[in-house]
């Protein structure tokens, strides 16, 4: 169970992203073969790209978070002494962990207001609330992720400091 959660907790976003992107070409595939080969498209196939594509974009934030890769400037850290630029990225991690929290908070605004409408998409039908809830999930999963990255330094270090100790 342990090895288990190690791995989710490693590649969850990674292998959902992959799942959603091969679902999106095999989708586009048939319809091009539907449109071309056989002259007759067929109406959902876009629309479900559409909503897989929103659904990775959202899954992209906690990827992009857990694997450090968001927009930074490398020159800074460069420039700066080492002590300043640990400082600086802990109130970068922690701004960004408060703009998570805050979209979060959002999205589920956001979400409930779907539910209240009961609106329906026009080729799949599916209820809205199902395509919003891919901002929930994606800001939870980098709120998550935010958490991991600010915390896992100071496992770290309190670890050392212990065996230190001993």
């Amino acid at each position: 169970m342990k090895r288990i959660l190690k791995f989710l907790d490693s590649h969850l976003e990674e292998y959902l992203i992959a799942i959603l992107l091969i679902l999106l070409t095999m989708i586009m595939l048939l319809q091009i073969v539907m449109r071309y080969v056989f002259n007759n498209s067929l109406s959902w196939p876009e629309e479900l790209c559409r909503y897989c594509f929103v659904y990775i974009t959202f899954l992209t934030l906690g990827y992009c978070v857990q694997r450090g890769s968001m927009l930074r400037l490398d020159i800074i850290q460069e420039i700066l002494p080492k002590k300043v630029w640990a400082v600086l990225q802990a109130m970068v991690h922690l701004v960004t962990l408060a703009f998570f929290v805050c979209m979060l908070v959002y999205s589920f605004d956001l979400l409930a207001s779907m539910q209240k409408t009961n609106r329906v998409s026009a080729a799949l039908g599916i209820p809205y609330t199902y395509i919003y809830l891919s901002t929930v999930l994606g800001f939870a999963l980098a709120l998550i992720r935010s958490i991991q990255v600010i915390c896992k330094p100071m496992i770290r270090h309190f670890s050392k400091r212990k065996e230190g100790d001993l």
